[in-house]
């Protein structure tokens, strides 16, 4: 019995847990999408829905020295222990509750799923003219005794005038399967301010599929960093609408795999309004029998004129059984526009790990300065002292290298 069949079970067994007969009528319509589907062309949920899955269910107690020891331990600290939030923080100007949607949108089969029977996640509101000082970290861990499958849905709301930072990460502490289906709205009011950061350092039965929706109002910015240093199966699913004038929206992303890790960045960024930019960078490295995927789409409507839109990917690929599949889009409607993509996909220049090593700098220091000068471009857009000393120590532990230099 696969996952199709266990959700089909769960709810025959317990029908009050749909939140919208639509949304699941939807997804069983549609069922997973499988590589037929031009969206998910290099990526194949064959192997992940074969497994059996509990649907939230069969969890074990996680203790307060676990929560510490996976937590970066900010004051301003949201905790969910398998699905239900475990604490949260009183922060001035700022509303934390569960989320609850009473008309939940989708536009996919998976979102559809998630709309559908989604029971956990938060709802952030900063109140206007409020800027929060420290960043607010989101800790979901999860310990199961089964293969589990859990989702979130959440809300994140910035009023006018307002900003706020935030560090979210999903931990899976058992050696059984957790598969993470979460969808994030995003809304932000006019002048508003968001930081974003999503760490995936996730193990090896580890499967996450996650959509972002950011909604921008005029004169607001948004920046969403993307940290990926493991997971069996990791798809993300960013997608940006600039619904007034002067917006920014920055995407930030780097990826370093090994084993038979994945995973797949689908980007994408429409701009409706005029007067508007726009920024990405996704930095892959892979190692082993790692495969990477970078799907980036730009739009630009009709009456979206004076844009500045800039995209790039670039990836090394540090063992010869790696890959990398990267599409690079943009579609324009307008001509008063500035938009550029570009794709690189290459090794460590042995030039330059020659010339290194003939001033006395080993092969293993040399490969370090190169792979962390390589990905420090998308490291630097990172603003918390303590996340980017956190990126640094885990990029350093997945490529085996010493970088303190």
């Amino acid at each position: 019995m696969g996952l199709l069949e266990n959700i089909q079970k769960n709810i025959a067994d317990n029908p009050i847990l749909i939140n919208s007969e639509a949304a699941f009528s939807k997804f069983l319509e549609l069922g997973f999408p499988d590589i037929k589907n031009e969206e998910w062309k290099y990526t194949s949920l064959k192997k992940v829905i074969s497994y059996e899955y509990e649907i939230e269910k069969n969890t074990e107690e996680i203790s307060e020295k676990e929560i510490k020891s996976n937590s970066l331990n900010f004051h301003n600290a949201i905790i969910f222990l398998n699905g239900k939030i475990y604490s949260k923080p009183k922060i001035k100007g700022v509303t934390i509750s569960n989320f609850e949607d009473q008309n939940p949108s989708f536009d996919n089969a998976i979102t559809a799923l998630n709309a559908s029977i989604a029971s956990n996640g938060y709802s952030i509101s900063v109140d206007s003219n409020t800027v929060v000082s420290e960043p607010i970290e989101i800790l979901f861990l999860t310990k199961n005794s089964s293969n589990n499958f859990i989702q979130y849905r959440n809300n994140i709301n910035v009023e006018e005038n307002s900003e706020v930072k935030i560090v979210e990460h999903i931990k899976n502490l058992s050696e059984k399967i957790c598969f993470t289906n979460s969808v994030t709205l995003v809304k932000l009011k006019k002048y508003a301010k968001i930081e974003h950061n999503k760490l995936q350092d996730n193990n090896d039965n580890q499967i996450s599929i996650d959509h972002t929706y950011v909604d921008q109002d005029k004169n607001s910015i948004s920046t969403i960093n993307t940290l990926i240093f493991g997971g069996l199966f990791t798809r993300n699913n960013l997608n940006f609408t600039q619904n007034g004038e002067r917006g920014e929206s920055n995407m930030n992303g780097i990826v370093i795999l090994d084993n038979k890790e994945f995973a797949d960045n689908h980007t994408f960024m429409d701009h409706k309004m005029p007067n508007c930019e726009s920024n990405e960078l996704y930095k892959g490295i892979y190692l082993g029998r790692a495969k990477g995927v970078f799907n980036g789409k730009i739009m630009v409507q009709p009456d979206a004129q004076k844009i500045n839109a800039f995209q790039a990917n670039n990836n090394l690929l540090l063992s010869d059984n790696s890959s990398i599949n990267s599409k690079p889009q943009l579609e324009i409607y307008a001509d008063d526009v500035k938009c550029s993509h570009g794709c690189t996909i290459g090794q460590l220049d042995e030039n330059a790990l020659f010339y290194m090593n003939t001033r006395g700098i080993s092969k293993e220091d040399a490969k370090a300065i190169l792979t962390f000068a390589f990905a420090s471009e998308a490291l630097d857009k990172i603003t918390i002292k303590e996340l980017s000393s956190l990126a640094r120590d885990l990029m350093s532990k997945k490529l085996n290298v010493n970088l303190s230099f």
